[in-house]
């Protein structure tokens, strides 16, 4: 069984939340993810993120407030292999989509 660990991040966003989540299917897009899963009723979205050194998901969780939008971030990722030693294997979840959301 892998061990997981999760990592949380808020991002805000002034827009409708239409726009939220198409920046954020862009990103996920761009970042690499795969099979990723859009609940409009939810306004939730997840993404699997797997390659050789990094196995693991985000879920992103849109919001509307008084300042905008809020967008959740959640990345959960196995932690018990020789290369999270190295890098933190949620921190290069979020880098994915917070180095493609535009």
């Amino acid at each position: 069984m892998a061990i997981r660990r999760s990592k949380e991040k808020s991002l805000q966003f002034d827009g409708s939340i239409e726009n939220a989540k198409e920046k954020c299917l862009d990103a996920l897009n761009g970042g690499g993810f795969k099979k990723i899963e859009s609940n409009d009723s939810l306004n939730q979205i997840i993404g699997k993120f797997n390659n050789f050194f990094v196995v693991g998901k985000i879920e992103i969780i849109l919001s509307k407030t008084d300042n905008g939008i809020n967008i959740d971030l959640k990345s959960t990722a196995n932690a018990d292999n020789i290369w999270a030693l190295f890098s933190s294997p949620n921190d290069r979840i979020m880098k994915g989509f917070t180095d493609n959301f535009k």
